[in-house]
């Protein structure tokens, strides 16, 4: 034991010496990433010495159960693993605050105490060996070590989780009676978001980014990058960008492992910055036909107004499940951080099949929101639906469901809230499920089912909100976009087809690029044909109602299918899509899904693809690329494209060289084209290299850094 005391007192004498070293000449040492990476073991450690340290005091209270021997070996052990664990604790906060963003005071208090510490707990380890017997000083020096131990646990706690962490239940004041008229936007909407999601990283303490939220003043000064917001502009403003990033991106926020901004919270701060981001203005001063003061008015005008984490008791589905079942045309993801409820979201009607819902059998139990809006649905798929016990949430918004099968959902004891809007379901179909106990709310906008119906329907179950029109107040508010009704590439002879979700509404559009004029422009009163890639824009206007925001959109029409296609450079690993295949396979991408097979990325390569048309090729006038631009995630247009041709691969001939037009600034993620326009003349071969930006621009945060292109058809007309 006197040998083992003896390596175990050396090792924490020889931390200590370096703690202290690193403190005093840190501006002077360069920490190696591996040392970095220890130090974010910092919050795994100090639980030891606190464990410990608590162990020690209970055994001093119980001493006299012990023999005097007995008692000092115990200590002895105890003392050992406090006094090494304190120090590693110490040395790997040290290095973990060489490169943690926190406040120079609470930071420095955080530092000294844990340092303190370590050094009495190795003070109190000598004194003991040095001892025959065990004196008042000893015990003196672990009451001392008790308290530095809380005072490093409570700054600690500032530093993750903000100002009066622990006290903040009993210290908080009655607050104000609040109305429309004395609150503002920020206080009852905003700020509770903050508070819940954002504060805890950007506090007085602990300012990543030096970004400073819980002080209004600080806030609107911005960190390190600037202002968090562009006013009036969302998609423009760094705090949303950083939002939409992927969870795996370093720079996503909250950062992937903290609670997550749910639909509602995002939807709360967009409108709060396209509505200006004012600090002061009161809820009454806004517009009427802001949605966001409509939101508000509907929710009531509380700080409580969001919907809270629920606890579940059912265990959680396996991440190799979850990790199967997520396709890129539906996505299983948790409820809430942590949480074993799922949420199952599907995408892309004309990949819809009804076995995608059977799949979900092996999450069945942990399912509560389901969400099937816009998929082809019906009345037989209900059959397989019921299995999901604990289902809450269900939406069916223009499905092809008729209502006939509803009463197969009467056994999901837990649904209490179910969509219908857009279908064609009727006041008779849906009072097969009306007399559900759990069931509290029902949406049926533009159904069957009449006003008069849903005021009867209403008064007959009162415990039931039965929403049968978007708004019902008198305010102008502004319609939502039109519905472009074509998924995916438009095939030849097709018609496009538009509709709006309100009936009674004009559909305006251009299919120039233009915007649509209200007055005077094109108006939709039967499908729409096109035979080339078309850039549709549309609006919908109704009498009493603000004219809606433009769906701008561009149309991919099939073009000619070359015989053979061959990639002559190679994607990146990350995104290798299906080759060749990916370019001609009539399958457009999702932006938001780099990683679909759709897709291929390009960034140290240029794209480089031949295509062949056999002996009797086709008379090409355009070539249209289609590609993704995402700017926040670094995808951009393409730098510059060429196109070859000839009768042989080997000896071709350049037709044109394009630079693109490159973007100034932020924008909305969206699918675009590149459009080629050729003389009309035949080649067997077509060659197209496509250039990724070679370093992104002054504006963007990654500033001379490389960007990507991602490209997922090429059409050739």
């Amino acid at each position: 034991m006197k040998r083992t005391s003896s390596i175990v007192i050396n090792i924490i004498l020889f931390i200590q010496v370096l703690l202290l070293f690193l403190f005093f000449f840190e501006d002077r040492v360069e920490v190696p990433a591996w040392l970095q990476v220890a130090g974010r073991l910092h919050p795994l450690v100090l639980h030891l010495p606190i464990g410990f340290l608590i162990f020690l005091v209970v055994l001093v209270f119980i001493r006299n159960r012990f023999k005097k021997k007995q008692f000092k070996q115990l200590i002895l052990i105890c003392l050992l693993l406090i006094s090494l664990s304190a120090s590693i604790a110490a040395l790997f906060g040290l290095l973990l605050s060489i490169d943690g963003d926190y406040g120079a005071d609470a930071l420095q208090q955080h530092r000294l105490s844990g340092i303190v510490l370590s050094l009495l707990c190795y003070f109190l380890l000598v004194v003991f060996i040095g001892s025959k017997k065990i004196t008042l000083i000893f015990y003196t020096g672990i009451t001392i070590a008790f308290g530095v131990l809380i005072f490093a646990g409570h700054t600690g706690s500032v530093l993750t989780h903000g100002e009066n962490f622990v006290l903040a239940p009993i210290m908080r004041v009655a607050s104000k009676e609040l109305s429309m008229e004395n609150s503002t936007l920020y206080e009852i909407a905003v700020e509770p978001v903050l508070e819940k999601k954002c504060f805890s990283c950007h506090n007085e303490s602990k300012s990543k980014g030096e970004l400073v939220m819980t002080s209004i003043e600080k806030f609107k000064k911005g960190g390190k990058e600037g202002v968090a917001w562009r006013a009036g502009n969302p998609d423009s403003s760094r705090m949303i960008r950083y939002i939409h990033l992927p969870l795996e991106d370093d720079d996503h926020m909250p950062p992937d492992g903290k609670s997550q901004l749910t639909t509602t919270e995002i939807f709360i701060l967009e409108s709060w910055i396209k509505a200006g981001a004012d600090f002061e203005k009161k809820i009454i001063e806004y517009n009427d036909s802001d949605t966001i003061k409509h939101w508000v008015a509907k929710n009531g005008i509380s700080k409580n107004i969001f919907e809270t984490e629920r606890v579940y008791s059912f265990s959680s589905a396996s991440k190799s499940v979850i990790d199967k079942l997520n396709t890129p045309y539906r996505a299983i993801s948790p409820l809430y951080v942590n949480s074993p409820a799922l949420q199952a979201d599907f995408f892309i009607r004309a990949q819809y099949q009804a076995k995608a819902i059977e799949e979900l059998s092996e999450i069945k139990d942990q399912l509560v929101v389901l969400n099937l809006s816009k998929m082809p649905v019906k009345d037989s798929d209900f059959k397989t639906i019921r299995q999901f016990k604990n289902l809450e949430k269900l939406n069916l918004n223009f499905s092809e469901i008729k209502g006939g099968g509803l009463a197969d959902l009467k056994s999901l004891q837990n649904l209490n809230s179910l969509s219908l809007s857009g279908t064609v379901v009727d006041g008779q179909s849906i009072e097969a499920i009306l007399s559900m106990p759990s069931l509290q709310e029902l949406f049926i906008w533009d159904t069957q089912i009449t006003k008069e119906q849903s005021e009867q329907l209403q008064k007959k179950y009162p415990n039931i909100k039965i929403v049968q029109s978007l708004f019902n107040d008198d305010s102008i508010l502004k319609l939502s976009k039109p519905i472009l009704v074509n998924e995916g590439i438009i095939k030849k002879g097709q018609l496009l087809q538009l509709k709006h979700a309100m009936s009674g509404v004009k559909i305006i559009y251009s299919l120039d690029s233009t915007e649509p004029d209200s007055l005077a422009g094109l108006t939709y009163d039967k499908p729409i044909a096109i035979d080339e890639t078309t850039k549709l824009k549309v609006i919908a206007c109704k009498d009493g109602w603000y004219c809606s925001g433009a769906l701008d959109v561009t149309c991919f029409v099939e073009g000619y299918e070359p015989e053979k296609v061959v990639l002559l450079t190679a994607v990146d690993k990350q995104y290798p899509g299906e080759g060749a295949k990916s370019l001609t396979d009539g399958r457009k991408g999702l932006i938001d899904l780099n990683k679909e097979p759709s897709w291929l990325g390009f960034r140290d390569n240029n794209f480089e693809a031949v295509f062949n048309f056999g002996s009797s090729p086709p008379t090409i006038q355009k070539i249209v690329l289609s590609y993704g631009d995402n700017l926040g995630g670094y995808i951009f247009p393409p730098a510059e494209v060429e196109v070859w041709a000839g009768k042989n691969q080997n000896s071709l001939t350049l037709l044109k060289r394009i630079k693109s037009e490159m973007p100034t600034g932020y924008r909305a993620q969206r699918v675009e084209a590149f459009a080629i326009d050729l003389k009309s003349e035949s080649y067997p071969y077509y060659k197209i290299v496509a250039k990724p930006v070679n370093k992104l621009p002054e504006w963007h945060r990654g500033k001379g850094q490389k960007g990507w292109f991602f490209i997922d058809e090429i059409f050739f007309y």
